[in-house]
């Protein structure tokens, strides 16, 4: 467990709540939040993609090839805008959910839900923020297919990491995978910092 730049702490156990009213993250009722309608899924109301590894391997495959350090980008921004999107939505919806830690439970448990895989914040502040991912199923479905890679290559996960940050902190973030499963090793992890004017 690590201090953060709020005071907040976390670990991977489930969050003690920080003030008396706040919604623990068992509370929300993902039976209702997450529906499928045809071929369709929701979260909250909106629609939501749901992670398919299969997809997303072609798609950053195909967007590197051809467009080089713009399809990263692309893939980045892509995860950011509607990551960011989808969560203020689902937090509008809960507004008992208050504090940072809290929040950041809420969006583990949606990474997760999402068939993304497992992520853990292990910092979080409007400055700087670390996260590690021991399991990502993008990661498993690209070792499988393609095996490992010369550079880190987890870009949706920056992205879906700078929108959720994003909605926390107000800020923009650049984020940076400075460990990654897909080259060696056993664990994705990332650096968040906040955008700057000169970056």
């Amino acid at each position: 467990m690590r201090g953060f730049d709020n005071g907040a702490t976390f670990s991977s156990r489930p969050a003690v709540l920080e003030s008396p009213g706040d919604l623990n993250v068992m509370d929300v009722d993902w039976r209702t939040e997450v529906t499928r309608q045809g071929n369709r899924v929701t979260l909250a109301g909106s629609s939501v993609a749901m992670h398919c590894h299969h997809y997303n391997i072609n798609l950053q495959t195909m967007l590197e090839e051809t467009l080089g350090r713009a399809g990263v980008e692309l893939m980045f921004r892509a995860a950011e805008l509607s990551t960011s999107h989808g969560f203020r939505t689902l937090l509008a919806r809960y507004p008992q959910i208050r504090t940072v830690k809290s929040k950041i439970e809420l969006a583990e448990t949606l990474h997760q839900t999402c068939g993304m895989g497992l992520i853990h914040f292990r910092e979080a502040g409007a400055n700087l923020s670390r996260a590690e991912s021991v399991s990502s199923h993008h990661v498993t479905g690209w070792l499988a297919k393609h095996g490992r890679r010369t550079k880190p290559g987890c870009h949706f996960t920056r992205g879906w990491i700078a929108g959720i940050l994003s909605v926390l902190f107000g800020g923009e973030y650049d984020v940076i995978e400075t460990s990654c499963k897909l080259v060696e090793g056993n664990v994705c992890e990332f650096i968040a910092k906040e955008k700057t004017d000169g970056h």
